[in-house]
């Protein structure tokens, strides 16, 4: 059973489950991880860190007056 509205049939965008049909898949780029230290010695198991991806970020407008690029961490 598909709901009318707006002039169109909703059952031609979305699958028998009621999800969006189609889509687009997005690659997610590596987490640059690393061993905890505090794991290291561990028996239970090691633990992971994320340690970021480092990038040059430009200032724009009033924010950053300064052009020059400066490195920024995202995580």
């Amino acid at each position: 059973m598909a709901k009318e509205g707006k002039g169109y049939n909703q059952s031609m965008f979305t699958n028998k489950d009621g999800y969006a049909k189609g889509g687009v898949n997005v690659k997610i780029p590596s987490q640059n991880i690393h061993l905890d230290p505090r794991s290291e010695g561990s028996i239970r198991g090691r633990e992971y860190i994320a340690q970021g991806n480092s990038v040059d970020v430009r200032g724009t407008k009033a924010i950053r007056k300064e052009k020059k690029p400066v490195k920024a961490t995202w995580f």
